[in-house]
């Protein structure tokens, strides 16, 4: 077990874990074009979506809207851009009934018991992109640019995509904003630690998983580079 629970004597959050403001200046969330979300209306494609309108989410129930940022993403073969490809998830991989792609910055709520001890909760965000080989999750072939759509509201809120998987959409704010915020965040795991958490994911299942002549389970995993 890779020992990623050790705790600073600094600070009270786990070394490798973020916190909102961290978020806010290096996380890049944003939903591909014809990604679902589930609104009062039911699930509606993001790009279709208006300020004012009501999305279903995970802590809050029905929130509106507060502001849409649209964006087309370049990507070449340069190596500073090799990591912004897609991730693609398939069906099932996270309790999302549709497979789907998501911006590799994007972040993914996940509840597992190897949180539980640190964080006293399950449910933690990682972004998309450390999920590599976790179910058959998948780096896209490069592409040439993407089309995104990014949510925000009031405060940071998690939110219902595809028929099942759980997306972060961080509050947008400046500088007063960010110094007036309680606190009660989500808990956002930096890219190294999220990729040291889904590698034990994947070996504690394959622990489990039959090599073979058995059912159930996922095959044999794929260990990506960090």
């Amino acid at each position: 077990m890779f020992d990623w629970f050790a705790k600073t004597s600094a600070s009270p959050i786990a070394e490798g874990f973020t916190t909102r403001h961290d978020m806010v200046a290096t996380g890049h969330p944003g939903f591909i074009v014809g990604t679902l979300v589930a609104t009062a209306q039911g699930w509606r494609a993001v790009e279709e979506l208006a300020p004012g309108d009501m999305v279903l989410t995970f802590d809050n129930g029905m929130r509106p809207i507060q502001g849409i940022r649209r964006e087309t993403q370049f990507i070449d073969d340069r190596c500073e851009n090799a990591n912004m490809s897609a991730v693609y998830v398939p069906r099932e991989a996270f309790g999302n009934r549709s497979p789907l792609w998501l911006r590799a910055e994007q972040g993914v709520m996940i509840e597992h018991d190897l949180l539980v001890d640190t964080l006293g909760d399950p449910f933690a965000i990682v972004p998309a992109c450390a999920l590599e080989g976790y179910h058959g999750i998948s780096r896209a072939p490069m592409q040439v640019s993407m089309e995104l759509v990014t949510l925000s509201f009031d405060e940071d809120e998690v939110v219902y995509i595809e028929a099942g998987l759980l997306a972060f959409c961080p509050a947008q704010m400046d500088a007063v904003q960010l110094a007036a915020t309680d606190g009660n965040i989500y808990t956002v795991l930096s890219t190294y630690k999220s990729r040291e958490l889904v590698i034990d994911m994947i070996t504690e299942e394959s622990f489990w998983t039959p090599v073979s002549g058995g059912t159930g389970g996922h095959g044999a995993p794929q260990f990506a580079s960090a």
